[in-house]
């Protein structure tokens, strides 16, 4: 996953992992199975959402994902 590679956050490798491995979970699962504070995953999983790499599903409070979270441009600056 290229996108992974850009995140600077251990608890953000940490969330796409997880999602990569269960597919979809709610921020309370995600924060019980990572052993993280509820409110850590909560601005964890906005962060990841504005970056395009998570989306939550319609109509619940269930996180998933980007189809295209993989294929996304690097947004990091780069060095000359």
């Amino acid at each position: 996953m290229q996108a992974f590679d850009r995140l600077d956050s251990d608890t953000s490798k940490l969330v796409v992992l997880y999602l990569q491995r269960v597919g979809d979970a709610t921020p309370d699962r995600i924060a019980d199975r990572l052993r993280l504070p509820l409110l850590t995953v909560l601005a964890t999983v906005s962060h990841l959402a504005e970056e395009g790499l998570v989306r939550r599903l319609e109509g619940s409070d269930r996180v998933v994902l980007a189809e295209d979270a993989g294929s996304l441009p690097d947004r990091r600056p780069r060095m000359v």
